[in-house]
């Protein structure tokens, strides 16, 4: 009788040990902890090679730009979230300073119709996005992009070239650097947007609807599956951009005491790049607006660095694409970000 014995590599039944750049990686995807650390360097080398920094206009002036960048940038944190990117933000901004501007400060309408002409105009394009992108599998890139079109042309076609009005004074005090809240020495737009920071938390963490967005971005298939309406997430995630972008150039609007033609186009480049340098990836679980607000943080640091050594806007565009280029290559690996794209 003969024995066969058998001969079992054990190296193939033991789990495989992750590597010390994939532990980084993971430990960068559930923390912000490399984010802080590039903040707490930015802030150093302003402190240490401008020492006139260190004084609070400066610092005001500092944070109601990160503020502005990080609230044109809340609508894009849930787009990227369900996989989606948003190229109409600069039609939405540009629609929002318009109705502030020369309809609130021109025409005199109330604050509160300006709102809400705000809200409905670009909440409705939104909505138009998002229900059309996923009813007919159109990509978003392409419609954002023919609605952005759209608004830029409709608005400046509407304001016939006028460019002279600005929005009230009730508005801009919301963003004046000298500006006070409940007799405090603290811009209303800082508090504004850290109630969105705080408010959106509560909404991805701590509610159903938030649980469906992400499971939306994360595999839409295993969405639908569980009874998740992806169109719905779609439609209304959509809608929330437009909302956000719109009030947001609202709020640019009141801090530039007017508006131009290309008053939102900084915002999509810059604010995407807030999205991403935050750490939030397409159809992750670990985005959230917290990071994008972190990434606004860096971003308008690094603005400033570079405008306090005499760079020009090329050079700033370039580092710009640098710091997107490493932001893909740190979070857009993992397998259904490139299974996605």
């Amino acid at each position: 009788m003969t024995t066969t014995h058998t001969v079992v590599d054990a190296r193939h039944d033991a789990p495989a040990v992750p590597s010390r750049w994939t532990k980084f990686r993971l430990s960068v995807l559930r923390l912000p902890i490399l984010q802080l650390s590039v903040l707490l360097a930015l802030v150093l080398w302003l402190v240490i090679s401008i020492p006139a920094f260190v004084n609070r206009l400066s610092i005001v002036s500092v944070l109601i730009l990160a503020a502005l960048l990080a609230f044109a940038a809340l609508g894009q944190t849930f787009v990227v979230l369900i996989g989606g990117l948003d190229l109409a933000i600069p039609g939405y901004i540009i629609v929002g300073a318009f109705i502030s501007s020369n309809l609130a400060g021109g025409a005199g309408w109330p604050i509160p119709l300006a709102l809400l002409m705000t809200v409905v105009i670009c909440g409705l394009m939104g909505a138009f996005v998002g229900f059309v992108s996923h009813r007919y599998n159109i990509q978003p890139l392409v419609l954002t992009l023919g609605v952005n079109a759209a608004l830029v042309g409709g608005t400046l076609f509407v304001a016939k070239a006028n460019f002279t009005s600005a929005p009230p004074d009730s508005l801009r005090a919301l963003t004046a650097i000298n500006g006070t809240t409940f007799g405090l020495p603290i811009p209303p737009i800082l508090l504004i947007v850290l109630t969105a920071v705080v408010l959106v938390w509560l909404f991805l963490t701590r509610t159903a609807s938030g649980r469906r967005l992400y499971a939306t971005g994360t595999n839409a298939r295993a969405a639908e599956l569980t009874r998740v309406h992806t169109g719905k997430v779609w439609t209304l995630t959509f809608a929330t951009s437009g909302i956000a972008a719109g009030i947001a150039g609202m709020f640019i609007a009141s801090f530039s005491a007017g508006w131009s033609a290309n008053i939102g186009e900084p915002y999509f480049f810059t604010g995407l790049a807030a999205v991403l340098l935050g750490g939030t990836t397409f159809g992750s679980i670990h985005g959230s607006y917290t990071r994008t607000v972190l990434g606004a943080l860096i971003l308008t640091l690094l603005s400033t660095i570079v405008l306090s050594v005499g760079m020009s806007e090329s050079g700033s565009r370039i580092i710009y694409g640098f710091v997107v280029i490493a932001a893909a290559f740190l979070y857009g690996r993992e397998r259904h970000v490139r299974n996605r794209f």
